[in-house]
């Protein structure tokens, strides 16, 4: 910051000094001086290419399960041997394969690897519910033909009202006369 130079006038010529402003404190230059801070890049930080390699190397090794053998030892096997969970999980798939081939389409599988019954086209329902299913079907017969018979009666009785109404109309009620339509000279004199 320039300096500033004050005149101050008074009477007494010695005053006629120019006063110097205070200095600088150290935390005022050190603002004036600090870098602009740059802003953090939006997202997730770039992988360093130590990692992106990595993933790239695929290292092919043979396994091999060690076993605890009888004397407390362990023996090398290359093939491990089946459990019966392997087991179920062999027949599952074997039975897949067989309606597969019955169907001649591929069908759709969970991610645990059973089958989805949605795929094969069958309803699973239980007989409980298809009873259910008759029982509902036998009520709404039974409510049609109650409805049927109702809106047949309701049309008996009003075709006999309509009936009785026209002929209480022609027997006993006597017709009126028809009156002769005046002519529009009849009350003309000439």
């Amino acid at each position: 910051m320039p300096y500033k130079k004050i005149y101050v006038e008074s009477e007494a010529e010695d005053s006629d000094e120019t006063i110097e402003p205070e200095p600088q404190t150290t935390n005022e230059i050190e603002e004036v001086l600090s870098p602009v801070k740059k802003k953090k890049p939006k997202g997730r930080p770039p992988k360093p290419l130590e990692e992106k390699l990595a993933k790239q190397t695929i290292v092919k090794e043979k396994i091999i399960y060690m076993i605890p053998n009888e004397n407390g030892g362990y023996d090398k096997v290359k093939n491990k041997q089946l459990t019966a969970r392997d087991i179920k999980k062999i027949e599952e798939e074997k039975k897949i394969t067989e309606m597969e081939q019955q169907l001649g389409k591929k069908l759709l599988r969970k991610s645990n690897g059973k089958l989805d019954k949605r795929s094969v086209g069958e309803r699973t329902r239980t007989p409980a519910q298809i009873e259910a299913t008759k029982k509902m079907l036998a009520a709404n017969e039974k409510r049609r033909a109650a409805q049927r018979e109702l809106k047949d009666l309701k049309k008996e009785n009003k075709t006999k009202e309509v009936v009785k109404e026209a002929l209480n109309e022609v027997i006993y009620k006597p017709s009126k006369k028809v009156e002769p339509k005046p002519t529009p000279y009849d009350n003309l004199r000439f």
